[in-house]
């Protein structure tokens, strides 16, 4: 195995594709790097069940389309066969199980990069870890239940085996469906959390993502005026299409902000603490408490309060360091399989010019 090329990629999920996309493109010579045996394979740890919000028109890496109907929803496994199909279409260099530890700057200019399947060195670094691989779970509650309650995050669940009591923890999509397929298996199920916006699927005849892209919400810069307002106002934080919860499960619109006396306390001041677990000690808690971004790999300098810095993607510490994938990198569907490959463009294009 060789152990330099002048760009190695961390990563081979939607964003390291792309980047390797447009990095054979350009000539370079690269390497990918997979933390899994293939591409998608994340996404097939996922549950059952799970289905993208946007339709299959929006969720194309650049130079191969994925199957189906423009409009169609596609699943995990839709998603993930995309992204292995993908690779081998375009016959990308990987490094499967190969998992980053330490990557450092040395003086001789060179990336050095000790990994899972050995010492590897570049002149340029792209991390392309996603924004979507470490959970968040908010520690100081979770200690405050018994430990003979099982807790996981939604990451975690694979197959939905059914307990006599749940809790979700997030109203989000996730925790919106998750509650579904629980109680569809016949779980007592509480879902807690504030209220998400939910756009409909579908507005004047057109399906709504079409009127997202079409008005530009999904692909204007974060770094004008506009963008940062939507940021500030959280203004992506939104379900798409889904329908009310069911009556059969608990809903509380409100955060816990503690657990005590085996109850559940509230920042509603009108909501009163609720008894749980009720009658059974076999309970799950499912935290659908989203991600924060982990950098454990790179130095202090990289990164500050869990954030990279950079602009538009380069790092504004060194010009041979870029990052792709994350939320509202460069655009509010940096993140998503549609808009990474616009992303990976300007960010290899940038990085590719840096000596």
């Amino acid at each position: 195995m060789r152990t330099h090329h002048d760009t190695l990629v961390i990563g081979a999920g939607q964003a390291g594709l792309a980047a390797g996309y447009h990095l054979q493109r350009a000539g370079a010579d690269f390497l990918v790097l997979d933390a899994h045996a293939r591409p998608g394979d994340s996404w097939r740890e996922r549950w059952d069940g799970l289905q993208l919000f946007s339709p299959q028109r929006y969720n194309g890496l650049p130079g191969y389309a994925p199957p189906g109907g423009e409009w169609h929803l596609p699943s995990r496994i839709e998603l993930a066969d995309y992204l292995s199909a993908y690779a081998e279409h375009h016959a990308l260099p990987l490094l499967p199980h190969c998992t980053c530890d330490r990557a450092e700057k040395w003086d001789d200019g060179m990336w050095h990069l000790w990994t899972t399947q050995g010492q590897l060195t570049c002149r340029r670094l792209l991390v392309a870890t996603g924004a979507y691989r470490d959970k968040r779970i908010p520690t100081a509650l979770s200690e405050q239940f018994p430990p003979g309650i099982e807790q996981v995050h939604s990451s975690e669940v694979t197959a939905i085996e059914p307990v006599p009591e749940v809790l979700v923890v997030g109203a989000g999509a996730s925790g919106q469906q998750l509650a579904r397929l629980y109680a569809a298996a016949g779980s007592a199920v509480t879902l807690v959390g504030s209220e998400v916006k939910n756009l409909p699927r579908s507005f004047a005849g057109k399906d709504i993502y079409w009127w997202l892209y079409k008005t530009g919400s999904m692909t204007l810069k974060t770094d004008s005026a506009l963008g940062k307002m939507l940021i500030q106002t959280k203004g992506g934080t939104v379900t798409v299409g889904e329908p009310p919860v069911p009556s059969e499960i608990r809903r509380i619109p409100q955060r816990i902000t503690a657990y005590e006396d085996e109850s559940l306390h509230f920042n509603g001041r009108k909501t009163p603490a609720l008894p749980w677990p009720n009658e059974h000690a076999n309970a799950r808690i499912i935290w659908c408490t989203g991600y924060r971004n982990q950098f454990p790999f790179l130095a202090d300098r990289y990164v500050a309060e869990g954030k990279p810095l950079h602009a538009r993607g380069i790092s504004t510490v060194d010009p041979t360091l870029a990052f792709l994938g994350l939320e509202n990198l460069i655009r509010p569907n940096s993140s998503l399989v549609g808009g990474v490959g616009r992303d990976a463009g300007e960010v290899i294009a940038k990085l590719l010019a840096s000596d």
